[in-house]
């Protein structure tokens, strides 16, 4: 979508309002009091409340949103979703608060909210078929000299400041299904025993987002060599005999980026080249806490970008639905 087809669509607060009780409603006002969809008006005087004739309350359609608690106009915040889907490599706070001229707190603010409804839960148990699975680092560049983020206290100066593996960065762990190019990607904390990345936490991915005997491509990191065990628990009931995914592996450490016709992780790659262009050229930096809400856009982006403009932005927009913990 263009900003002139934007403008089109959306010219007035009215108007925008109007599209998002289409997208959750379906066109249909429903009381969340009553779940009555007879007699529930809207009321003309206050553009984002609602009221039922039948139980004689009224409601806000934005309840349970992230646009609840908000005073920023919903054009507003429309605008924000529109220019953070079409950013590739994203977009700042602070180039957002020069956009819509508003305070900083709130530009990022709105952001982080948008972050939060692009997280998709719907592919567990969702990839099949050929996936790559690879791993990444989050982080400043070394520097010779202690960073200030780090604690002089606990700050060891005889410990080399290396790239990659090893590395005091935050590890990043992706899976990338061949057929559809989507991915799946989660920040990977500490165990309870500091490592910071362990095959048992490369499994517990691998099974969150794969059906049984999909094939994982990897590099030749040890963690992945848990793929080839069976899980011992099964042979001893005689349920399994062989490892539950197959696995080919790629030598990266040799220089070899494949190891036969379409045995590569350059799929996954590509992902993190994009997810680097951001943050070195966008965001400069990421906190560890909202870290995986960073890397949730750059998934969305990639997951949706094959459906047209217009289809991403309303299925955004569904996502703004905020469920209910259970």
């Amino acid at each position: 979508m263009t900003i002139y087809q934007f403008m089109s669509k959306f010219p007035t607060e009215e108007s925008a309002i109007s599209h998002f009780y289409q997208i959750r409603y379906n066109g249909i006002l429903t009381c969340p009091h009553c779940g009555s969809t007879n007699k529930v008006y809207r009321c003309h005087n206050r553009l984002k409340v609602c009221c039922c004739k039948n139980c004689d309350n009224m409601f806000s359609p934005f309840k349970d949103t992230i646009f609840e608690k908000s005073t920023t106009d919903l054009r507003k915040w429309f605008l924000a979703i529109h220019l953070l889907l079409n950013a590739r490599k994203g977009f700042s706070a602070l180039q957002l608060q020069r956009e819509l001229g508003v305070t900083y707190k709130t530009a990022w603010r709105m952001l982080h909210q948008i972050r939060a409804a692009m997280k998709n839960e719907d592919d567990r148990k969702a990839f099949s078929g050929i996936v790559e699975i690879d791993e990444t680092y989050v982080g400043g560049k070394p520097r010779k000299s202690p960073p200030k983020l780090y604690d002089p206290a606990t700050y060891d100066e005889s410990v080399k400041l290396i790239t990659g593996r090893g590395t005091r960065k935050t590890p990043v762990v992706g899976i990338k299904e061949r057929v559809s190019d989507h991915v799946h990607v989660e920040v990977m904390l500490p165990d309870t025993k500091g490592k910071k990345l362990t095959g048992k936490q490369l499994l517990a991915i691998i099974e969150k987002v794969c059906i049984e005997g999909t094939t994982v491509i990897s590099d030749d990191f040890s963690g992945y060599r848990i793929l080839d065990k069976p899980d011992f628990t099964k042979i001893l009931d005689g349920l399994e005999s062989t490892p539950r995914f197959g696995h080919h592996t790629v030598c990266h450490s040799r220089r070899k980026w494949s190891a036969g016709p379409g045995i590569h992780t350059n799929g996954i790659e590509s992902f993190w080249a994009l997810l680097k262009r951001g943050y070195h050229g966008t965001y400069h930096s990421m906190s560890v806490k909202y870290m995986q809400r960073y890397i949730d856009e750059f998934c969305f982006r990639q997951n949706t970008r094959k459906l047209p403009s217009l289809e991403v932005f309303d299925l955004l927009l569904k996502h703004c639905v905020l469920k209910k913990s259970s």
